[in-house]
């Protein structure tokens, strides 16, 4: 059979095109703590019976994701002022919908998803607080998607399915974002000041097919690089607000060079440490190299649990009577108390007790900023740094050159 150029074009073009869809790369599954599961469609909000039968069948197909550009021309980044609420919480305003309805939301780099509460919960789901919840019939861009999200926090879980609505974050608005209705929330959200949460984590398999609010950011050239960085103070403390920089980084917060660690995960904020220790030489933890990872979502540093107990011990910190995680001090103690170090690529992190030391309940009574966690049987143990880490450096996290950076905060 004699094919004209046209048709040998053709059929060239539709093979090539089928190699490249039928070849994704997939990552394989997390064993992470926000892990998502199908659980069917429970979750997903009723709809006119018209409406249901007219929604298209789902492509065989899954599109190939597009990657994170570099930058973009004639953006800028933005700085976003996050309250703090007494060391343990920092939080802003995020708007959804149009017209925009307006949620304070922590920034978690622990899980991609952004959710808040949904006005559809079930009657007997009432919120812990006066909450505000997303009103999905209000806003005159909202989309249905209506698959389901799960995400862990410890002791709870956040259920709900996700909708999509353009968000404003800083003054920029992304259009036609997928986001969490959160219809169940655990108790620990009782009494909190936010109302959701914002993810800054890495997409995958376990996260949907969905970019993440930052991503898509990139992608709508909104931000002109792939980096955002935090910069945190303490409560009582002097010095610049709390913030956020998507986009980029502020000299205004750091000082001196960044020392820079590559990601040892393809998915997720951790990195290699050399090891951690005591500036008094008394004692030294994670002796042949551990795993930490950043975490915003963490008001502590937090280790396996038989590593942080020696720790605490050399401190001279007790176990806390019926919470034996955590450990106290007492005030004579703090003068006294060495400085936590972590050594990443050769190169000295120090943590003053000053920051890794908080006030308890109690007049005269303080708690270690250490604190322990078990991890299951096959589980790769690592540390997790919060907050108490995040209040001495300035951390910029690069999502193309896939690196966290430290540099001495201002």
């Amino acid at each position: 059979m004699n094919l004209t150029p046209a048709v040998v074009l053709l059929l060239t073009w539709v093979s090539v095109c089928a190699a490249h869809f039928m070849s994704l790369p997939f990552s394989p599954a997390r064993g992470l703590p926000w892990q998502h599961k199908s659980f069917g469609k429970l979750l997903e909000p009723c709809r006119p019976i018209g409406e249901r039968l007219q929604r298209p069948i789902q492509p065989l197909l899954k599109p190939h994701k597009r990657p994170i550009r570099d930058f973009r021309l004639n953006a800028t980044t933005r700085d976003i002022k996050l309250a703090n609420y007494y060391d343990n919480l920092y939080y802003a305003p995020i708007t959804i919908g149009t017209p925009g309805q307006t949620f304070n939301v922590a920034f978690d780099t622990e899980t991609p998803i952004t959710w808040v509460p949904s006005i559809h919960s079930p009657p007997r789901q009432i919120f812990r607080r006066i909450t505000k919840k997303y009103n999905n019939e209000s806003s005159s861009t909202y989309k249905a998607n209506g698959k389901p999200f799960e995400v862990s926090y410890g002791p709870g879980l956040v259920l709900g399915y996700r909708s999509q609505d353009n968000m404003a974050i800083a003054g920029a608005t992304v259009h036609n974002q997928t986001f969490g209705e959160a219809i169940l929330e655990p108790k620990m959200f009782a009494g909190s000041m936010i109302d959701g949460v914002f993810g800054l984590g890495f997409s995958g398999i376990n996260a949907g097919e969905e970019l993440p609010v930052f991503d898509n950011m990139i992608m709508q050239g909104l931000l002109p690089a792939p980096v955002f960085s935090f910069y945190v103070k303490k409560y009582d403390s002097d010095g610049p607000e709390s913030v956020l920089t998507l986009g980029g980084t502020n000299p205004d917060y750091y000082t001196g060079d960044f020392i820079f660690a590559n990601l040892s995960m393809p998915d997720r904020w951790q990195f290699e440490i050399d090891r951690i220790q005591l500036s008094n030489d008394v004692g030294t933890s994670c002796l042949y190299k551990c795993q930490a990872v950043v975490d915003t979502g963490t008001s502590f540093i937090v280790g396996p649990s038989h590593e942080v107990e020696g720790l605490n011990e050399m401190l001279g910190a007790k176990p806390r009577a019926g919470d034996p995680k955590l450990y106290t001090l007492d005030h004579s103690q703090l003068d006294s108390l060495p400085d936590l170090e972590f050594i990443v690529n050769g190169q000295k992190l120090t943590i003053a007790s000053k920051d890794y030391v908080s006030k308890g309940e109690k007049s005269g009574q303080y708690y270690s900023g250490i604190v322990g966690k078990e991890f299951k049987e096959g589980e790769r143990p690592v540390w997790f740094l919060g907050f108490s880490f995040l209040r001495t450096y300035y951390t910029q996290f690069d999502k193309v050159k896939r690196r966290v950076g430290f540099a001495k905060a201002s």
